[in-house]
């Protein structure tokens, strides 16, 4: 289980090719991981608009920092 609790603040400090560009961007834990094979999903990165066409994206624990 990670470390981030939904709600958490986090950055992104590293990413998978697919979210490279959103290296450097913050945004809020919206799934811990616990549901989803451990990647933890984060609200915020992208516009409203496009989280809704692509969804959000989602990250490995050692790849976000607490803000």
């Amino acid at each position: 289980m990670s470390t981030f609790e939904k709600g958490d603040r986090v950055t992104v400090v590293a990413a998978d090719p697919e979210y490279a560009a959103t290296i450097g961007e913050s945004g809020v834990v919206l799934d811990d991981g616990s549901l989803s094979g451990g990647l933890i999903a984060v609200k915020g990165i992208y516009s409203r608009g496009k989280e809704l066409l692509l969804g959000y994206p989602a990250y490995t624990a050692d790849q976000l920092r607490k803000v």
